[in-house]
């Protein structure tokens, strides 16, 4: 009796880790599948400091005595990677994951971290930014709904019909859609610094320059600068327009960067190669010239036509690759055109 129930145990055994195997087996498969074609790589900058790259966005793993903190971690595909990559990096976890701005290519990974059990950290307004960039769809449909509404409105008048139109407008309001992400977040306002063992960490905001707010990072005792977008190394930048983004925050943001550098400052841009004080001078420059040919043309009354066709403005920096990427010559001089129009609008 005792033998057979024995036997029986063990089948069971046997088979219940057969099966777990198969999971087991199947979970890697999916893991490897998802994350197929996706390769993170990992470069020193100084002993505690890596940056990471994947399809030439830039993240920064700082590895701490206790634990590694990055600096933004990719998109949704590319995290699972990156974290994994930053985990080979030292024998401490990944515990805080910090946005520097709200765009996809950055955030788009926050949920797995999340759920990995790493605490995303953000300023608030780029918490609200994730949480417009997610909802955009809903946001568009309420604004085109609050639109005939306020139409409807008009015809009505004072009468029942317009008191009711009224109250239902008023409830199709953003502060009645739920803003929670589907993630957890820890979220700050001001400037704020990290003192580590052996490194403090300064996290500033620079107001209306790529997005609405940006983030960058200053690790003090290594002498590193880490921009987030407010720094296109080589390439025209991205300005977000719909998030309250502008060419004037944009050159004040580089200010306060190069304010921070000396010689031997290494900067990791948010996009492209590492960079020193005078590579993001010379940046400026190329913004404020361009801005500059632009702005001169549209008050001597040029078309945004004819300004494209001025080759001569962009000429010296197309040269050397700066409309190869994300944003090309044409749509970064529209930007600049929109700028100047907003600027010094013209009578009708």
């Amino acid at each position: 009796m005792n033998r057979r129930l024995l036997y029986t145990v063990f089948l069971a055994f046997i088979c219940t880790a057969f099966l777990a195997a198969q999971e087991t087996t199947q979970e890697s498969s999916d893991s490897q599948s998802q994350n197929e074609g996706v390769f993170v790589s990992a470069k020193k900058i100084k002993d505690s400091l890596y940056y990471l790259t994947y399809k030439n966005t830039n993240a920064v793993a700082f590895l701490g005595r206790d634990y590694t903190i990055l600096i933004d971690g990719f998109d949704a595909k590319a995290a699972p990677k990156a974290l994994t990559t930053a985990g080979r990096l030292s024998l401490n976890p990944v515990r805080f994951l910090i946005n520097t701005h709200h765009h996809k290519d950055h955030t788009g990974g926050n949920g797995f971290y999340s759920q990995s059990g790493v605490t995303v950290l953000c300023n608030q307004q780029v918490y609200n930014n994730i949480w417009a960039d997610v909802n955009a769809s809903e946001l568009q449909d309420l604004k085109s709904q609050r639109a005939e509404l306020s139409n409807a409105m008009k015809s009505a008048g004072k009468s029942e019909k317009g008191k009711e139109l009224a109250t239902k407008y008023n409830t199709l309001s953003e502060q009645n859609i739920d803003r929670a992400l589907s993630y957890s977040a820890m979220t700050f306002f001001d400037n704020f610094s990290m003192n580590l063992v052996n490194e403090t960490m300064h996290f500033k905001n620079a107001t209306g320059a790529h997005t609405s707010l940006d983030v960058y990072a200053y690790f003090q005792n290594n002498n590193v600068l880490a921009t987030g977008d407010l720094f296109f190394n080589g390439k025209y930048p991205f300005i977000d327009e719909d998030f309250k983004g502008s060419i004037e925050g944009y050159l004040k943001a580089l200010n306060q960067l190069i304010a921070l550098c000396n010689n031997d400052t290494v900067i990791v841009p948010g996009h492209g190669p590492l960079a020193s004080k005078s590579d993001l001078e010379s940046y400026k420059r190329m913004l404020e010239y361009t801005q500059k040919g632009v702005q001169m043309d549209y008050l001597l009354g040029k078309s945004l036509e004819e300004v494209l066709a001025n080759k001569s403005i962009t000429a010296n920096f197309d040269a050397q690759g700066y409309g190869n990427g994300y944003v090309k010559t044409s749509e970064y001089v529209r930007m600049l055109y929109r700028a100047a129009e907003k600027r010094y609008p013209r009578r009708k």
